[in-house]
């Protein structure tokens, strides 16, 4: 081989050695400028779960039907975000098929709370046509009180605090416009100064 040839089969090595390091350089600092909490790159399409919040999670609550003379039944439902009167007689009403409708929220202060009962609730219509079997009223007097009974103790049992006295959580009835509650029909009235007692 002539001196000129080695010169340039010598020139071309060095050229594909000087290549090859270049692009193996490259690619290490290519590697390197990731940063380091990258995720993994995935090849399959992955859902993106966000945590949920405490008041997303589904949580329990107990509701309380009968009355304070023959006693109460437990029924446990579920709800999601904070616990709410309204969202306690909405359970009494879809479990029992009661027309529980307000007239409006019910407000909390330190008197107790107030329930106002929409012209349209059971109180004041009856039990729906055909009854629920499992709550099945006989007469308007049994369905006011285990209304009034049971929207009382669920409330209570609902809203005090551990180690509180339930009993102690008054609970005031009033109809539509802040009147005292009158069911007239069974000869019963509540005085919008005392809290509820069935008597």
């Amino acid at each position: 081989m002539k001196p000129q040839n080695n010169k340039r089969f010598g020139a071309a090595v060095l050229l594909l050695i000087l290549l090859f390091t270049l692009s193996a350089c490259s690619h290490r600092q290519s590697e390197s400028s990731l940063p380091e909490s990258s995720p993994p790159v995935s090849t399959g399409q992955e859902e993106t779960v966000q945590p949920e919040t405490p008041d997303a999670a589904v949580k329990e609550a107990i509701l309380y039907i009968g009355t304070r003379d023959s006693g109460f039944t437990e029924y446990p439902m579920t709800y999601e975000g904070t616990l709410t009167p309204e969202i306690l007689i909405a359970g009494i009403a879809d479990l029992t098929g009661w027309d529980m409708t307000l007239a409006e929220n019910v407000t909390t202060g330190k008197g107790g709370m107030s329930v106002y009962f929409a012209d349209s609730s059971a109180l004041f219509t009856g039990p729906p046509d055909p009854q629920n079997e499992e709550f099945f009223m006989f007469s308007a007097d049994q369905l006011a009180q285990t209304i009034l009974d049971s929207t009382q103790k669920t409330l209570q049992m609902g809203f005090t605090g551990e180690g509180g006295d339930p009993d102690a959580l008054d609970i005031y009835y009033y109809m539509e416009g802040e009147k005292p509650l009158e069911l007239p029909d069974i000869g019963r009235e509540w005085p919008l100064d005392q809290p509820y007692v069935w008597w």
